[in-house]
């Protein structure tokens, strides 16, 4: 049985009228009353009472209605379906953001995407950069928010989406606390409270260039694996550090005093990064979203 000969009897049992289901369809009367009987042959059941005052359904035609019009409904639902998972309406998005980003643009672009494509289950992670960019060559996220990819390779993709300010935090004893914005001088030659390396090479460099100068690398003081470690070692009086304006709105430790700097205030970008191979049809649905906000 094929949808076309449902949705044929369908119209004619609504119009009670050959004529008209062929006005209604677009086809010839004549090729509408061979399908009509194409399907009665295949049913081996009469459908319709035909005589020279029109045309009634036979009990057999009556029940089959009901269930003709629930397998249309069915058939187009699933077609619909389709269509939204093809065109990134529906589906599923797996996203990560930088644990140094959690507000802000960020938060924005995924709460208006999620309001725009409500079909579209949006699943939010964190992680550092490093490992986000493995995660996104294994496809087991879709996208990420990261400050700069470390290993642009051409396998990845990323754009720029935002920049945020860094800020300093210092022990709220210290005299720095006292300042309203800092300058480079005032923060050089400070214990260094600072995070590894490895966990993203060149958010790391781009941190030391904006407050320190380029190529300027001072020497760590006390090691911590990520930011609100490091506010509580700041608190300690292992030194100052430096984290950006978003994560340190998140954070507040006791001892520890947030500054800006003053102008020109040292800045690292939000990238939004993706696998250029991924095919996920809700991934490019985002992509286009991020570049129209």
């Amino acid at each position: 049985m094929e949808l076309r000969h449902l949705r044929y009897f369908v119209a004619v049992a609504e119009e009670l009228h050959f004529g008209r289901a062929a006005q209604r369809l677009h086809v010839a009367q004549p090729g509408l009353s061979q399908q009509i009987k194409a399907l009665e042959r295949e049913l081996s059941v009469e459908l319709f009472t035909r005589n020279r005052r029109g045309v009634t359904l036979t009990d057999a035609g009556t029940a089959l209605l009901p269930a003709a019009k629930d397998i249309l409904a069915r058939a187009a639902a699933a077609m619909e379906l389709a269509r939204r998972h093809g065109a990134g309406e529906a589906g599923r998005l797996t996203l990560s953001l930088t644990r140094s980003a959690p507000r802000g643009v960020v938060t924005e672009l995924v709460d208006s995407f999620r309001a725009a494509n409500p079909a579209v289950k949006v699943w939010v992670t964190s992680g550092f950069t490093a490992r986000d960019e493995q995660r996104l060559r294994e496809r087991s996220i879709d996208a990420a928010f990261l400050r700069m990819l470390n290993d642009p390779r051409d396998d990845l993709a990323g754009r720029t989406v935002g920049d945020e300010a860094i800020v300093a935090a210092v022990p709220s004893t210290d005299p720095l606390a006292r300042k309203r914005r800092l300058s480079r001088a005032d923060v050089t030659g400070r214990p260094l409270v600072w995070w590894p390396r490895e966990h993203g090479p060149r958010m790391w460099d781009r941190m030391l260039d904006q407050v320190f100068g380029e190529g300027v690398r001072p020497p760590v003081a006390h090691w911590e694996p990520e930011e609100e470690h490091m506010l509580h070692a700041v608190a300690q009086g292992h030194g100052i550090t430096f984290i950006t304006e978003g994560k340190a709105a998140t954070l507040h430790v006791a001892g520890v005093a947030i500054r800006r700097f003053a102008d020109p205030v040292p800045t690292v970008p939000i990238t939004l990064a993706w696998s250029r191979d991924n095919p996920n049809p809700a991934l490019h649905r985002f992509l286009e979203h991020a570049r129209g906000s």
